[in-house]
Protein backbone atom coordinates (compact mmCIF):
# COMPACT_ATOMS: atom_id res chain seq x y z
CA UNK A 1 0.00 0.00 0.00
CA UNK A 2 2.87 2.35 0.78
CA UNK A 3 4.31 1.97 -2.74
CA UNK A 4 0.89 2.38 -4.28
CA UNK A 5 0.31 5.57 -2.29
CA UNK A 6 3.69 6.97 -3.36
CA UNK A 7 2.94 6.14 -6.99
CA UNK A 8 -0.42 7.84 -6.67
CA UNK A 9 1.21 11.00 -5.36
CA UNK A 10 3.63 11.03 -8.29
CA UNK A 11 0.75 10.50 -10.70
CA UNK A 12 -1.11 13.41 -9.13
CA UNK A 13 1.93 15.68 -9.45
CA UNK A 14 2.40 14.73 -13.08
CA UNK A 15 -1.29 15.31 -13.82
CA UNK A 16 -1.13 18.75 -12.21
CA UNK A 17 2.01 19.64 -14.20
CA UNK A 18 0.43 18.43 -17.45
CA UNK A 19 -2.66 20.49 -16.75
CA UNK A 20 -0.56 23.60 -16.20
CA UNK A 21 1.34 22.96 -19.40
CA UNK A 22 -1.88 22.59 -21.35
CA UNK A 23 -3.18 25.95 -20.09
CA UNK A 24 0.09 27.70 -20.87
CA UNK A 25 1.23 28.21 -17.26
CA UNK A 26 4.32 26.07 -17.80
CA UNK A 27 5.37 28.25 -20.73
CA UNK A 28 6.08 31.27 -18.52
CA UNK A 29 9.84 30.54 -18.50
CA UNK A 30 10.12 30.27 -22.28
CA UNK A 31 11.17 33.95 -22.40
CA UNK A 32 10.89 34.48 -26.14
CA UNK A 33 9.86 37.94 -27.30
CA UNK A 34 7.25 38.58 -30.02
CA UNK A 35 8.99 40.04 -33.07
CA UNK A 36 6.34 40.37 -35.76
CA UNK A 37 3.32 38.63 -37.26
CA UNK A 38 3.70 36.91 -40.62
CA UNK A 39 0.56 36.61 -42.74
CA UNK A 40 0.73 33.20 -44.39
CA UNK A 41 -1.30 32.84 -47.58
CA UNK A 42 -2.56 29.38 -46.66
CA UNK A 43 -2.77 29.11 -42.87
CA UNK A 44 -3.23 32.69 -41.65
CA UNK A 45 -1.23 34.67 -39.14
CA UNK A 46 1.96 33.20 -37.67
CA UNK A 47 3.62 34.79 -34.68
CA UNK A 48 7.39 35.08 -35.08
CA UNK A 49 9.46 35.30 -31.89
CA UNK A 50 13.08 36.09 -31.06
CA UNK A 51 15.33 35.01 -28.21
CA UNK A 52 16.70 38.08 -26.38
CA UNK A 53 20.02 36.38 -25.62
CA UNK A 54 20.97 34.45 -28.77
CA UNK A 55 18.82 36.45 -31.25
CA UNK A 56 17.45 33.16 -32.60
CA UNK A 57 14.19 33.42 -34.56
CA UNK A 58 11.37 30.98 -33.80
CA UNK A 59 7.93 30.23 -35.21
CA UNK A 60 5.60 27.30 -35.85
CA UNK A 61 4.17 26.55 -39.28
CA UNK A 62 3.47 23.80 -41.76
CA UNK A 63 6.21 22.24 -43.88
CA UNK A 64 5.60 21.99 -47.58
CA UNK A 65 8.06 20.17 -49.87
CA UNK A 66 10.81 21.89 -51.82
CA UNK A 67 12.54 19.54 -54.28
CA UNK A 68 14.75 22.19 -55.89
CA UNK A 69 18.35 21.08 -56.27
CA UNK A 70 17.41 17.42 -56.59
CA UNK A 71 18.77 15.97 -59.85
CA UNK A 72 15.41 14.29 -60.53
CA UNK A 73 13.29 17.34 -59.73
CA UNK A 74 12.33 18.53 -63.24
CA UNK A 75 12.21 16.76 -66.61
CA UNK A 76 11.31 18.04 -70.11
CA UNK A 77 8.56 15.38 -70.27
CA UNK A 78 7.26 16.36 -66.81
CA UNK A 79 8.17 13.08 -65.14
CA UNK A 80 10.26 14.64 -62.37
CA UNK A 81 9.38 14.53 -58.70
CA UNK A 82 7.93 18.05 -59.07
CA UNK A 83 5.44 19.23 -61.68
CA UNK A 84 7.19 21.36 -64.28
CA UNK A 85 4.85 24.32 -63.68
CA UNK A 86 6.25 24.64 -60.16
CA UNK A 87 9.56 25.90 -61.56
CA UNK A 88 8.69 28.06 -64.56
CA UNK A 89 6.80 31.22 -65.46
CA UNK A 90 5.09 32.07 -68.73
CA UNK A 91 5.06 35.03 -71.10
CA UNK A 92 7.05 38.20 -71.64
CA UNK A 93 6.36 39.31 -68.06
CA UNK A 94 7.29 35.92 -66.58
CA UNK A 95 3.93 35.34 -64.93
CA UNK A 96 3.58 32.17 -62.87
CA UNK A 97 0.48 30.09 -63.46
CA UNK A 98 -0.31 26.62 -62.09
CA UNK A 99 -1.50 25.25 -65.45
CA UNK A 100 1.41 25.98 -67.76
CA UNK A 101 1.74 22.74 -69.73
CA UNK A 102 0.23 24.00 -72.98
CA UNK A 103 2.64 26.93 -73.06
CA UNK A 104 5.55 24.82 -71.87
CA UNK A 105 5.04 22.10 -74.46
CA UNK A 106 4.73 24.68 -77.22
CA UNK A 107 7.98 26.32 -76.10
CA UNK A 108 9.64 22.91 -75.96
CA UNK A 109 8.53 22.20 -79.54
CA UNK A 110 10.24 25.48 -80.45
CA UNK A 111 13.39 24.24 -78.64
CA UNK A 112 12.88 27.15 -76.26
CA UNK A 113 14.08 29.49 -79.00
CA UNK A 114 10.74 30.50 -80.52
CA UNK A 115 8.06 33.09 -79.73
CA UNK A 116 6.56 31.20 -76.77
CA UNK A 117 8.33 32.69 -73.76
CA UNK A 118 9.13 30.51 -70.73
CA UNK A 119 11.11 31.84 -67.75
CA UNK A 120 13.00 29.19 -65.79
CA UNK A 121 13.39 30.31 -62.17
CA UNK A 122 14.11 26.88 -60.64
CA UNK A 123 16.33 25.49 -63.41
CA UNK A 124 19.75 26.50 -64.72
CA UNK A 125 19.87 28.14 -68.13
CA UNK A 126 22.64 29.06 -70.54
CA UNK A 127 23.50 32.60 -71.60
CA UNK A 128 20.54 32.62 -74.01
CA UNK A 129 18.01 31.52 -71.39
CA UNK A 130 17.73 27.95 -72.69
CA UNK A 131 17.42 25.35 -69.90
CA UNK A 132 20.39 23.07 -69.34
CA UNK A 133 19.79 19.32 -69.52
CA UNK A 134 22.00 16.94 -67.59
CA UNK A 135 24.42 14.85 -69.63
CA UNK A 136 25.50 11.21 -69.36
CA UNK A 137 28.04 11.90 -66.60
CA UNK A 138 25.57 13.84 -64.44
CA UNK A 139 23.41 12.27 -61.71
CA UNK A 140 20.18 12.19 -63.79
CA UNK A 141 20.86 12.33 -67.53
CA UNK A 142 17.98 13.87 -69.46
CA UNK A 143 16.62 15.88 -66.54
CA UNK A 144 16.94 19.64 -66.19
CA UNK A 145 19.54 21.04 -63.79
CA UNK A 146 17.35 22.10 -60.86
CA UNK A 147 18.81 24.97 -58.84
CA UNK A 148 18.83 26.30 -55.30
CA UNK A 149 19.56 29.86 -54.19
CA UNK A 150 22.41 28.62 -51.99
CA UNK A 151 25.26 26.76 -53.69
CA UNK A 152 27.95 24.33 -52.74
CA UNK A 153 31.29 26.18 -52.70
CA UNK A 154 33.74 25.92 -55.59
CA UNK A 155 31.33 24.41 -58.13
CA UNK A 156 30.12 25.60 -61.53
CA UNK A 157 26.75 27.23 -60.80
CA UNK A 158 25.14 25.67 -63.87
CA UNK A 159 25.83 22.09 -62.78
CA UNK A 160 23.94 19.71 -60.46
CA UNK A 161 27.01 19.52 -58.22
CA UNK A 162 26.64 23.21 -57.29
CA UNK A 163 23.11 22.79 -55.93
CA UNK A 164 21.87 21.58 -52.56
CA UNK A 165 20.37 18.20 -53.43
CA UNK A 166 16.94 18.17 -51.82
CA UNK A 167 17.07 14.37 -51.62
CA UNK A 168 20.17 14.34 -49.42
CA UNK A 169 20.65 17.79 -47.81
CA UNK A 170 18.49 19.07 -44.96
CA UNK A 171 17.53 22.59 -45.94
CA UNK A 172 14.68 24.98 -45.21
CA UNK A 173 13.27 27.87 -47.24
CA UNK A 174 12.73 31.51 -46.30
CA UNK A 175 10.64 34.09 -48.19
CA UNK A 176 12.67 35.82 -50.88
CA UNK A 177 12.04 39.27 -49.43
CA UNK A 178 13.69 38.23 -46.15
CA UNK A 179 16.93 37.68 -48.03
CA UNK A 180 16.69 41.05 -49.80
CA UNK A 181 15.36 43.21 -46.98
CA UNK A 182 18.71 44.01 -45.38
CA UNK A 183 17.05 43.74 -41.97
CA UNK A 184 18.61 41.65 -39.18
CA UNK A 185 17.41 38.10 -39.35
CA UNK A 186 18.03 34.74 -41.00
CA UNK A 187 19.61 34.71 -44.45
CA UNK A 188 20.77 32.09 -46.93
CA UNK A 189 23.50 29.94 -45.42
CA UNK A 190 22.37 30.41 -41.83
CA UNK A 191 21.53 27.32 -39.80
CA UNK A 192 18.56 26.12 -37.79
CA UNK A 193 16.70 23.22 -36.25
CA UNK A 194 13.18 21.92 -36.90
CA UNK A 195 11.12 20.15 -34.24
CA UNK A 196 7.96 18.23 -35.13
CA UNK A 197 5.47 18.48 -32.31
CA UNK A 198 3.35 15.45 -33.20
CA UNK A 199 6.15 12.87 -33.04
CA UNK A 200 9.01 14.59 -31.16
CA UNK A 201 11.50 14.26 -34.03
CA UNK A 202 14.02 17.03 -34.70
CA UNK A 203 16.61 17.75 -37.38
CA UNK A 204 19.19 20.42 -38.12
CA UNK A 205 19.14 22.27 -41.43
CA UNK A 206 20.72 25.07 -43.43
CA UNK A 207 18.64 27.83 -45.02
CA UNK A 208 19.19 26.77 -48.61
CA UNK A 209 16.54 28.35 -50.81
CA UNK A 210 14.07 31.22 -51.09
CA UNK A 211 10.37 31.13 -51.84
CA UNK A 212 7.26 33.31 -52.15
CA UNK A 213 6.99 36.33 -49.86
CA UNK A 214 3.61 35.18 -48.51
CA UNK A 215 4.57 31.65 -47.45
CA UNK A 216 6.69 30.48 -44.52
CA UNK A 217 7.39 26.82 -43.82
CA UNK A 218 9.02 24.69 -46.47
CA UNK A 219 11.77 22.08 -46.41
CA UNK A 220 13.75 19.70 -48.57
CA UNK A 221 12.85 16.08 -49.16
CA UNK A 222 15.65 15.04 -46.81
CA UNK A 223 14.39 17.33 -44.04
CA UNK A 224 10.88 15.91 -44.36
CA UNK A 225 12.22 12.39 -44.07
CA UNK A 226 14.34 13.31 -41.05
CA UNK A 227 11.15 14.54 -39.36
CA UNK A 228 9.34 11.28 -40.11
CA UNK A 229 7.36 12.34 -43.18
CA UNK A 230 7.52 10.50 -46.49
CA UNK A 231 6.57 13.25 -48.98
CA UNK A 232 6.26 10.97 -52.02
CA UNK A 233 2.98 9.92 -53.53
CA UNK A 234 1.69 8.67 -56.85
CA UNK A 235 0.14 11.50 -58.85
CA UNK A 236 -1.51 10.43 -62.11
CA UNK A 237 1.08 7.68 -62.52
CA UNK A 238 4.09 9.89 -61.71
CA UNK A 239 6.06 9.76 -58.45
CA UNK A 240 5.81 13.25 -56.95
CA UNK A 241 7.03 14.80 -53.71
CA UNK A 242 3.85 16.56 -52.59
CA UNK A 243 2.81 15.38 -49.13
CA UNK A 244 3.67 18.02 -46.55
CA UNK A 245 3.44 18.27 -42.76
CA UNK A 246 0.33 19.95 -41.36
CA UNK A 247 -0.52 23.31 -39.91
CA UNK A 248 1.79 24.46 -37.07
CA UNK A 249 3.12 20.96 -36.45
CA UNK A 250 6.71 22.06 -37.15
CA UNK A 251 8.58 24.48 -34.91
CA UNK A 252 11.45 26.25 -36.66
CA UNK A 253 14.38 27.77 -34.78
CA UNK A 254 16.69 29.84 -37.02
CA UNK A 255 20.11 31.14 -36.04
CA UNK A 256 20.95 34.45 -37.81
CA UNK A 257 24.55 35.32 -38.69
CA UNK A 258 25.77 31.73 -38.51
CA UNK A 259 26.60 31.32 -42.21
CA UNK A 260 30.17 30.18 -42.81
CA UNK A 261 31.42 30.98 -46.34
CA UNK A 262 33.37 28.17 -47.99
CA UNK A 263 31.74 25.48 -45.84
CA UNK A 264 30.42 22.42 -47.67
CA UNK A 265 26.76 21.83 -46.92
CA UNK A 266 26.61 18.20 -45.90
CA UNK A 267 25.06 16.34 -42.99
CA UNK A 268 28.19 16.45 -40.84
CA UNK A 269 28.66 20.22 -41.08
CA UNK A 270 24.97 21.03 -40.77
CA UNK A 271 24.61 18.86 -37.66
CA UNK A 272 27.81 20.21 -36.10
CA UNK A 273 27.07 23.91 -36.57
CA UNK A 274 23.36 23.55 -35.87
CA UNK A 275 24.09 21.54 -32.73
CA UNK A 276 26.48 24.20 -31.43
CA UNK A 277 23.86 26.91 -31.90
CA UNK A 278 21.08 24.85 -30.33
CA UNK A 279 23.18 24.34 -27.20
CA UNK A 280 23.67 28.11 -26.92
CA UNK A 281 19.90 28.50 -27.11
CA UNK A 282 19.36 26.01 -24.30
CA UNK A 283 19.08 22.68 -26.04
CA UNK A 284 16.18 20.80 -27.53
CA UNK A 285 14.51 20.78 -24.10
CA UNK A 286 14.02 24.55 -24.20
CA UNK A 287 12.67 24.39 -27.75
CA UNK A 288 10.20 21.70 -26.67
CA UNK A 289 9.17 23.86 -23.72
CA UNK A 290 8.50 26.79 -26.06
CA UNK A 291 6.68 24.80 -28.73
CA UNK A 292 3.24 25.29 -27.22
CA UNK A 293 3.65 29.06 -27.12
CA UNK A 294 4.93 29.16 -30.69
CA UNK A 295 2.06 27.08 -32.05
CA UNK A 296 -0.72 29.25 -30.63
Amino acid sequence: MKNLSYRSVLTGIFTLWAGCFATGAALADCSLSPKFTFTHEEIGELKVFSDPDTKAIAFASQMQVNTDGAPDSYHPDDIGITHICNGVSVGANCTWKPKCLTDFNQAKAEHFKGPTKICFFAMATDAKGIPIIQGPTDPKAGYFVSTTALHQPGENLRTPQAQLDSNTVNFAVIPGNWQRSGNPGPKLGDFGVAYRRSNGKSAFFVIGDTGPKNKLGEGSVALHQALGNDPFMDRFGVRRARKGIGNRDVVYLLFPNTAQPGQKFDTANIDRIGGEQLQKFGGIERLQECSGLLAK
